[in-house]
């Protein structure tokens, strides 16, 4: 029996991008990314900040720790996984 844990795999990287979709929405119904970044964080993005903020909105894998902050800061309460993630 193989008990080791599977390699990362790009077979369900849709969850991924359904989550930076949704984010990036946030982020233009807020005016922005440096809005978003406000938002999050309390505090004006410095250049290096803002670039890596949209660098996880574009391409990054998001965490539980980004997306527990996000469901604090932006009030996702009554966002359901099912809308966060698209899902069926």
């Amino acid at each position: 029996m193989n008990t080791a844990m599977p390699k990362k795999t790009n077979e369900h990287t849709h969850y991924a991008n359904a989550a930076r979709d949704f984010l990036k929405a946030r982020r233009d119904e807020l005016g922005g990314n440096k809005a978003l970044y406000r938002e999050l964080y309390g505090a004006e993005p410095t250049d290096n900040e803002n670039q890596r903020l949209i660098n996880l909105l574009n391409r990054g894998n998001l965490s539980a720790e980004f997306l527990g902050l996000c469901a604090d800061r932006l009030k996702l309460g009554d966002t359901t996984l099912k809308q966060l993630f698209r899902t069926r």
